[in-house]
């Protein structure tokens, strides 16, 4: 879905499907990204705070 990001892809769904879906897919794709790399992070942080001890 993310891979027709372009202005008539956009449209198109926004046609399809309304544009509070397809918005809120969109957000919840990108925060599922960024939610991956703050795990990613965390699990880091947390693998070199128990090598120091």
């Amino acid at each position: 879905m993310m891979n027709v990001m372009n202005a008539a892809g956009f449209m198109q769904l926004v046609a399809n499907f309304g544009f509070p879906v397809v918005m809120t897919f969109y957000l919840l794709f990108r925060f599922e990204k960024r939610l991956e790399n703050i795990e990613k992070t965390l699990k880091n942080n947390e693998e070199k705070r128990r090598q120091k001890e």
